[in-house]
């Protein structure tokens, strides 16, 4: 039963992520920046310059430097027939001085005063001259890193009235899903703070909004993406930085609630709750105006996020409980595709440094992909599927035990309360120290006849017919009722001024019940009242 049910919740899976990556395709393909907007510029000469005196040259835009001291000259030539008023070319650079000239004459500079180190990218625009068509444009590039942390992408060529939108180039839709993300998760993070202390799966739904908003935040500075949103180079680094600091309590925290094994579900909770207060901290010495002077420090706590990180994937992936849900077989399966786009990712990362034009073209291939994108939405996609199957379940549980409450607390024949019922709802009135209030007492008459002579289904008829009198008596009233057992019911109604209406109510709805039935058998009822204050003074009087 399980294993179908394990295989039926990865079909299941597997369908709807085919049918989302379909759709994303679809309005890649419809949505997208047309062709003919651009042109990239992947034909070029590009010069490293080691500081040993020797040089090396690639021809593409696949190509890597060794060291700081290390000389980048890129040769961008520009074909006369792409001469189409004044456009810009735009790129992605890591940490680096860009210099663009035409000829010796200085068009643009880039990372001379840069406030921020930054791990992901600058942005890059260079005007181009009418007179350089035709000719060529010289970038010199003097890198603030020992390598080339990602592979350059080639330069587009745009009219600048559109350069502001280059980054988007082939991934406007992820773009308007990313940012849809960010929003969806800033808004889940109040409503589920707001009932963090009510309800029993807003803690979770709290910490896995943060991580989901922790990595796209991370992923979107990284990229550039943060450029569309407010074009600048401090802001895209900042938010790059908290993004992944905030990632190391994040994910540990969250991935605690799902596992079971109390000593990793108390590793996750207290590593996780110290990564959280150094990630904030890191993030705070780093905005501060002289926090940059302190990121070739801070970027050793990457290490300690690649652990945390880790131990939260592990976690999730195993997380020790014996009997699954819906929810878990989706965690389950989802986090290893997960963990599948998570290690191409990282493979990619760490080879992209080393694959040049000479490597073979699969390669090459490879380190232009961008896994983290499509493991962001992975991620996305398995922890609130996994999460709203879970709230959907816990929802079910507690209805199903708000229903055997009520089934406990219910008498099958006239859907009134019980005897437990009642006795229930008057110790509610004694605690709260309620006073006005009456009790009709109600004895159905002639039941035992009615049994004996009619028959038992006609003797549960006249309890039905009495119970729905009182009913609705009582329904646009402040009174509860309940049958006490056997032929008795018992009416409490509240303020005591109203109680001789309420009987009166009960007596003219039997009456009207046994006009409009015609039953064969005796259809009466004997009353009884009894205020709250006509009690307390019988007691009294009887105590003296």
């Amino acid at each position: 039963m399980i294993k179908n049910q394990s295989h039926t919740v990865l079909l299941l899976y597997i369908a709807i992520s085919s049918a989302i990556f379909i759709l994303w395709l679809w309005f890649s393909f419809k949505g997208g920046v047309s062709d003919h907007s651009y042109t990239a510029l992947d034909k070029m000469t590009v010069v490293v310059q080691h500081e040993d005196g020797t040089t090396d040259v690639f021809h593409n835009n696949m190509f890597n430097f060794r060291s700081i001291h290390d000389r980048i000259t890129i040769h961008l030539p520009l074909d006369k027939s792409l001469e189409k008023g004044y456009q810009s070319i735009n790129f992605m650079y890591y940490a680096s001085v860009v210099r663009a000239y035409y000829k010796d004459e200085l068009i643009v500079s880039y990372g001379d005063h840069l406030k921020r180190h930054m791990i992901g990218h600058i942005r890059v625009t260079i005007p181009v001259p009418k007179e350089a068509y035709g000719d060529e444009i010289r970038i010199e590039i003097e890198p603030h890193m020992t390598l080339l942390e990602d592979t350059f992408h080639a330069p587009i060529l745009m009219p600048q009235t559109d350069d502001d939108f280059f980054v988007a180039i082939g991934q406007e839709t992820s773009y308007a899903m990313l940012v849809t993300i960010l929003v969806c998760c800033v808004f889940g993070m109040m409503i589920t703070l707001f009932f963090y202390r009510i309800l029993d799966f807003a803690p979770e739904g709290y910490w896995m909004f943060f991580l989901i908003f922790s990595m796209t935040l991370w992923y979107m500075g990284n990229s550039g993406l943060i450029y569309l949103l407010l074009p600048s180079e401090d802001f895209n680094a900042v938010c790059e930085y908290v993004g992944m600091y905030l990632l190391m309590g994040t994910a540990p925290i969250y991935s605690s609630f799902e596992v079971e094994r109390p000593r990793v579900k108390r590793y996750l909770q207290t590593f996780g709750k110290f990564a959280l207060t150094v990630g904030i901290l890191t993030v705070v010495f780093y905005v501060l105006p002289s926090g940059y002077t302190f990121v070739d420090h801070l970027r050793w706590m990457q290490a300690f996020q690649i652990v945390m990180v880790i131990s939260a994937l592990f976690s999730l992936l195993f997380p020790g409980k014996k009997i699954k849900t819906t929810s878990d077989y989706i965690m389950q399966w989802g986090l290893i595709f997960v963990a599948l786009f998570g290690l191409l990712e990282q493979t990619r990362i760490i080879a992209a440094a080393s694959i040049t034009e000479k490597a073979p073209l699969i390669l090459q291939w490879f380190a232009k992909q961008r896994f983290a994108k499509v493991l962001i939405l992975l991620m996305v996609f398995t922890f609130a599927t996994s999460y709203f199957f879970k709230m959907a379940f816990i929802v079910q549980k507690t209805l199903e035990e708000k229903h055997l409450k009520m089934l406990a607390y219910t008498d099958n024949l006239t859907a009134l309360g019980n005897r437990q019922y009642l006795q229930r709802k008057l110790d509610m009135l004694d605690d709260n120290r309620k006073e006005d209030y009456a009790v009709i007492f109600i004895d159905v008459n002639d039941l035992k006849v009615t049994n004996d002579i009619f028959g038992h289904d006609y003797g549960d008829k006249l309890i039905q017919m009495v119970a729905i009198a009182i009913k609705d008596a009582i329904r646009n009233a402040t009174a509860f009722a309940g049958r006490n057992g056997g032929d008795e019911f018992i009416c409490v109604v509240s303020p005591a001024s109203l109680v001789e209406d309420v009987a009166k109510t009960i007596r003219n709805n039997l009456i009207e019940a046994k006009r409009q039935e015609n039953v064969p058998f005796p259809v009466s009822i004997a009353l009884g009242i009894a205020t709250y204050a006509e009690v307390a003074h019988r007691m009294q009087s009887g105590g003296e």
